[in-house]
Formats: C-alpha cells, structure tokens, sequence
C-alpha cells in the first residue's frame, strides 16, 4: 500500500483521480491551518501539500518519500535543496493559475486608477458629489514596469499592453531580445526605471536577494501618482515603508496588495487603515478555473511521481536533483 498526506482540500477532480489510483491509500488534512502529525509524515511514500511548512527536520523524518506535490507555483514553504539531495523531486502546477492572478493584478490596477471602492462606499453613503471631487485616472498611455517575465508577468504584459499602457520589463534571466520581440521594452536598471513608472508589479519569488527589495529608497523614487501591486509573495514589500509612503509622497498613488508579510493580517496592520490600498485575502490564483485545473495537475504529479514519469518542466527543484546526481 502507497500512502499519500494531503494537506490542504484540494478539488474534487483532483481527489477524484486519486481515489481511482490502486492501492494508494490517503490521509487528507483538510483544515489550512491543522499540524501535520509527525506519525502521519513518517509513513508517507508522496505529499501533495496546499497549506502548512515542511521544514528540514520534517522532511528528514520522511524516510519513504518519493514526491512532493505543490498544489500552487511557489515552493517557499518546502526544504527544495535538502529534497532534491535525496533525489526527491518537488514537482509545481505550471501556468494553469496565470490568467487568474493576471487578471487580478489588472483588476486592482483598475480598482485604484478608478477609484473604485471610494466611488462605492460614497454612493452607498448618499455622497452623490463624490463624483465632483475625485479625479478618475485612465491606464491609457500609462507605463508600467513589471520585476519579473515568468508565466504571470507574460500574462500581465499582455494584458496591460491591451490597455495600451508601455509595458517595461526587468528580468535578468531573460534575453532582452526576447523581451523586444514580445513587444515589450526590456530594462537592465529597474530602480533606474522607476521613476518614469505609472505602475509597478512584482512577480518574483521570496528569495533572500527579493525580499524586502520594495523600501523606502524604491518608494522614494516613484511618482506620487504611482501604483505598486504585490500578487507575487508577501514580504518582497517593507510594509512600514509603504504606509509611510501612502501616507506621505504617494497619497495620490496607491497599492494592491494580494499577499502580505503576516497572513493573515492582524487588525492592527497600519496599512489595514488606509483608503488607497486594495486587499485580497492572497486569492489571485485561486478561480473557480485555476482552482480546478490545480487540484487536477497537482494530483497527476502525485500519481506521475510514483511512477517515475514526471514532466521535468514540472519540477521545481531539478537543478538541487542535477547536482546531487539524481535523474528525473
């Protein structure tokens, strides 16, 4: 009997193809926020994990895993080098959530030009003069500047490019000729860039060298007008640098923020008070669409994984594995 932990409730189509897996036996966590027993983890040969941190210790007490399963893209919550020494590979749902944090990303974009939530709650309230005293703002014409060319950032690109705003693109690991050829205009000097930015968007993941690269120098640079997005992953922001931001040189400006440092927020987060932010509840990815098609990729890894067919493209920590001399 194979046996598979689950952590987090995944779709049902994605639960759906395990169940029909023989001889897989399944012990599913579905609360976000329940502790993964180490008597469960030990015994278990594959991990499909939505919520929670596996740390080293963890994963060192799992002496018969074979695969681990991200439901999602990022994989800041796993041990990815110390697995792949071990030749475990740690396999990733690839684009199938793009769409749905580009579109939010151009939802917030939207929400904060337009001064969306301020025009609502004024109505709701009787305040038909709000109309009078706001200036509405277009995306037409306006430059934003995107950290980041993966999946999301590409998707993103196009879509702002739609709005005929000037997309430009800081990626060091991307060719710039491929940038141009994309139609976009490649930077190699991002904090050189800002300043000219009408709206910034990050799409990086949480590294060392990223986190807390958004500070008070970076916000110092931008317009007053300008809009700072964070569907990418909390922390790559100085949140108390942004308050004091919003509050200060860039109270015409504003941000949407999908992730934070702390999630979820306490109530007593500054920024939680401010009118010129957009939250979401780190939902971007998370369509009825992208919703499904997770839950199903991230089973198929599973079931790959056990059988030695993984899709390397899938595979989050192939470089660790290369170097440790493991094959896929």
């Amino acid at each position: 009997m194979t046996r598979l932990v689950i952590a987090g409730k995944i779709h049902p189509d994605g639960m759906a193809l395990l169940h029909a897996e023989p001889g897989l036996e399944i012990e599913l966590f579905e609360d976000p926020g329940a502790h993964l027993p180490m008597e469960s983890l030990s015994q278990a040969d594959a991990l499909l994990i939505r919520y929670g941190v596996i740390t080293p210790e963890m994963a060192a007490g799992m002496p018969n895993l074979k695969v681990v399963s991200r439901h999602g893209v990022g994989c800041d919550n796993l041990p990815n080098a110390e697995l792949g020494a071990r030749g475990i590979p740690v396999t990733i749902v690839g684009p199938v959530n793009a769409v749905s944090v580009a579109e939010q990303v151009l939802a917030m974009m939207m929400a904060l030009s337009k001064k969306t939530v301020a025009s609502d709650a004024a109505v709701r309230a009787g305040n038909w003069n709000f109309r009078s005293t706001v200036a509405l703002s277009e995306l037409n014409g306006k430059t934003l500047l995107l950290l980041g060319f993966g999946r999301i950032g590409r998707e993103v690109a196009r879509r702002a490019a739609a709005f005929d705003m000037t997309v430009q693109v800081f990626d060091p690991f991307v060719d710039p000729d491929a940038v141009r050829a994309a139609g976009y205009t490649p930077v190699s000097d991002w904090k050189a860039a800002l300043p000219g930015g009408d709206a910034l968007s990050l799409h990086l993941p949480a590294t060392p060298e990223t986190m807390g690269m958004i500070g008070a120098g970076e916000l110092a640079r931008m317009k007053p007008t300008a809009i700072l997005i964070n569907a990418a992953r909390g922390g790559l922001v100085d949140e108390d640098a942004l308050h004091d931001a919003l509050c200060g040189h860039m109270s015409a400006g504003g941000a949407g923020l999908d992730c934070l440092a702390s999630e979820p927020p306490t109530p007593d987060l500054p920024l939680l008070s401010l009118p010129n932010v957009v939250f979401s509840p780190h939902s971007a990815a998370l369509s009825a669409e992208s919703t499904r098609a997770m839950g199903v990729v991230a089973a198929q890894n599973i079931l790959a994984g056990l059988k030695g067919a993984l899709d390397p493209v899938l595979v989050f920590n192939a470089a660790a594995l290369k170097e440790a001399g493991h094959a896929l």
